[in-house]
C-alpha cells in the first residue's frame, strides 16, 4: 500500500502514511500523572490489544519526535493496522476515537476530519481532470 502510494501514486479514501501517522498516536494526554501508566499506550494497541504489553514487556515505545524510527520486529504490526483502517473504512477511525481520552481525543478527531475531508478534495479535483 505505501509503495503504491508513493510510487504509482494510487489512492485510496485516506493515504496509508496519514493512517499510519493516527494510529501512533498516543491514546492518552502524556500529562497525566505518571502512575497512570496507559500514557504511553498508542491507537496501533487498540487494534493490536497484544502490543502495549509487548511494547511494556521490552520497556519501549513506539517512536516520538525524539526518536522517530519504529523498531524492526514492530513494523509488521504497524502495517498490518492500516491494512484492518484501510479495508475497514472511515468508520474505523471513528471507533478508535472513541478509545482516546482528554486533549488526545479532540486532536484524533480533528485529525480525522481534516485528512477525510483532503482525501475527498483531491478525489474530486482528480475525478474533474477525467471529464
Amino acid at each position: 500500500m505505501l509503495n503504491d502510494e508513493a510510487e504509482h501514486g494510487i489512492e485510496n479514501w485516506l493515504s496509508p502514511s496519514e493512517i499510519a501517522r493516527l494510529l501512533l498516536m498516543r491514546r492518552v494526554p502524556k500529562s497525566f500523572p505518571d502512575r497512570y501508566e496507559p500514557s504511553s499506550y498508542r491507537v496501533l494497541g487498540v487494534i493490536i490489544p497484544d502490543l502495549d504489553d509487548v511494547l511494556k514487556m521490552e520497556a519501549r515505545e513506539l517512536p516520538n519526535p525524539a526518536s522517530p524510527i519504529l523498531q524492526l520486529h514492530l513494523r509488521p504490526a504497524l502495517l498490518a493496522g492500516v491494512a484492518i483502517v484501510q479495508r475497514a473504512g472511515p468508520e474505523m477511525l471513528s471507533m478508535l476515537r472513541g478509545h482516546m481520552m482528554g486533549e488526545n481525543k479532540a486532536r484524533f478527531g480533528n485529525a480525522i476530519e481534516e485528512m477525510v475531508d483532503c482525501g475527498r478534495q483531491s478525489r474530486r479535483s482528480s475525478q474533474l481532470h477525467l471529464t
